[in-house]
């Protein structure tokens, strides 16, 4: 078994965002995403929503899925749609897993 990754702070940040049914606003929480952190902070926010409304799309269209998959000693989200010849496969943080878990109905 690998060793747990560290934990990251600026990940926990984004799962508070993601979990905060009002969204964020860059120019309206100027001060909070200023700087190298709060940018990181506010870019990993928009690339993991983005992540989880496409697997929320995915779940939704018959034929296609998004799934967690444990492997490899990490969590991967899998989305595929053979309509399209898509397929996609992200690594999943452990701070963001119970957030995506939720998405996709999953549980615990």
């Amino acid at each position: 078994m690998s060793p747990a990754p560290p934990y990251d702070p600026a990940l926990a940040e984004v799962a508070a965002l993601l979990a905060d049914p009002d969204p964020p606003s860059r120019n309206r929480h100027f001060a909070r995403f200023a700087g190298r952190r709060g940018s990181r902070v506010f870019r990993l926010y928009r690339l993991y929503r983005a992540m989880a409304r496409e697997a929320a799309e995915l779940a939704a269209r018959p034929g296609a899925s998004a799934e967690l998959v444990r492997e490899r000693g990490g969590l991967w989200l899998m989305l595929t749609d053979p309509e399209m010849a898509y397929r996609r496969r992200s690594p999943v943080p452990p701070e963001l897993a119970g957030f995506f878990r939720d998405c996709l109905g999953q549980g615990a």
